[in-house]
């Protein structure tokens, strides 16, 4: 069955987000993984600077690849965020047909809405009260704001900016680096919506977090041919940038 327009572009802007939060969770798993080994690398010497330098890809690629995925809605230049995915069920709602209604009712009575209520909804008032809902939901970067997703974003972003994308005259020890829990809901928080979305108006279902584990397992087995025991650190330390 061919899709419409306003359903290509959704599809197209949750396939970018997909590749994001695979990205993101990979760079942060091997991260993870390598941080339970490097007291046996630094003890040992073996592959001292090869894993630091990969250490160093996979936190600018990790910083990269979160950033991207919260960056704001633009009409100039719509992207494939988080914020594009939202804008376009709102503005299309009326053209959005919803596949699959028990994902969306499920999402939204687990936000607090009632059940009673949007399951009487029509497709068209069910995509606008999901819209609203991610509207309010998804973290944005915000130094003031009193939620921690929006803070550790907002860090984020002043690191990719002063450190990554560009070489800024700046002390990085100064740059602060949000908690290691704080990065990982940001790409928990992306995967449920986009997986939320996908499934609901595409039909389309991901396993982004199944797949990002494929290289951890590969990089483990790795690490045990060279000798390296470990023991994985759920905190690894991105201190470096």
């Amino acid at each position: 069955m061919s899709r419409s327009a306003a359903e290509s572009v959704l599809d197209d802007i949750c396939r970018g987000l997909a590749d994001d939060v695979f990205l993101a969770d990979q760079a942060r798993r091997l991260l993870e993984e390598l941080d339970g080994v490097i007291e046996a690398i630094n003890r040992t010497g073996i592959g001292k600077q090869f894993f630091a330098n990969l250490q160093i890809i996979l936190q600018h690629e990790l910083i990269l690849s979160v950033t991207r995925m919260y960056e704001p809605y633009s009409s100039r230049s719509p992207g494939r965020t988080l914020a594009a995915a939202t804008h376009h069920i709102a503005a299309n709602a009326a053209k959005l047909p919803v596949l699959n209604r028990a994902s969306l009712v499920e999402y939204l009575t687990s936000r607090g809405e009632s059940r009673q209520t949007i399951e009487h909804l029509s497709d068209e008032g069910l995509s606008l009260t999901l819209a609203r809902r991610l509207g309010t939901y998804i973290p944005r970067p915000d130094a003031s704001s009193a939620r921690p997703l929006d803070k550790a974003l907002d860090q984020l972003k002043l690191v990719r900016d002063k450190a990554i994308a560009n070489h800024d005259r700046v002390n990085h020890s100064s740059l602060l680096i949000p908690g290691w829990s704080h990065l990982v809901d940001l790409i928990n928080t992306a995967r449920e919506t986009v997986t939320l979305v996908a499934h609901a108006y595409l039909s389309v279902g991901y396993n982004l977090a199944s797949d990002a584990s494929l290289g951890t397992h590969s990089l483990r087995g790795l690490l045990h041919r060279a000798g390296l025991g470990h023991g994985v650190s759920n905190n690894p330390d991105l201190s470096g940038q």
